[in-house]
């Protein structure tokens, strides 16, 4: 089913973007759609500056034709299981050294959460606060025990990671996704190219 398809019936999809063989970075939004709006077009638009050689996406998008696709798609992501998505199901074996998955959320700022170190979460801060400098919205690290602070180890983009080591979520509230989505995406992916060119020049 196309993704115009699902819209029009209020239906759910799963995509995948993968080469299948590297272990470097894995972009998720897992409430695509209406679901959490703007969420996926963050993710894709991070995989689109990296390239298949550097990055996997994985995203869900759902809708409904009368409203609250949230009620009827949301998954937490420390429930998703590979059991339920078969895309997934491809990447539960394989690794990866990073992982970012972006939210939405009823909250007033945007929260960086997710096991990864300390170190990798102030780098997306800074970037993330110098793209909305002006704009009045806060961006913090969420405190540990914060609700959506991503931080449980059943978390999806924890799960992905190496020897769960930890990866990076993204919450953020509507006025951040609707006005601002692209500049978010885009400084999250300077970051996450940072990494991998860091990596690569080992």
């Amino acid at each position: 089913m196309s993704e115009a398809e699902a819209e029009v019936e209020g239906e759910f999809i799963e995509r995948l973007e993968d080469d299948g063989r590297h272990h470097r970075l894995a972009v998720l939004a897992p409430h695509g759609g209406a679901i959490e709006s703007h969420t996926d077009r963050q993710a894709e638009q991070v995989y689109a500056s990296l390239g298949s050689r550097d990055s996997t996406l994985w995203t869900c998008k759902g809708w409904r034709p009368v409203g609250n696709a949230y009620r009827a798609w949301h998954i937490s992501s420390g429930d998703l299981s590979v059991r339920s998505f078969p895309l997934l199901r491809s990447l539960a074996a394989r690794r990866f050294r990073w992982a970012v998955s972006f939210h939405g959320y009823r909250g007033d700022d945007v929260l960086i959460g997710g096991r990864a170190p300390a170190r990798l979460k102030s780098e997306v801060l800074d970037a993330v606060a110098t793209a909305l400098d002006g704009t009045g919205i806060r961006v913090r690290v969420a405190d540990p025990g914060e609700r959506y602070s991503g931080e449980s180890a059943s978390n999806l983009v924890n799960r992905l990671t190496v020897g769960a080591a930890g990866g990076i979520q993204i919450e953020q509230p509507r006025s951040a996704r609707t006005l601002y989505g692209q500049a978010i995406a885009a400084a999250v992916g300077e970051v996450c190219e940072s990494w991998i060119a860091a990596d690569s020049g080992r």
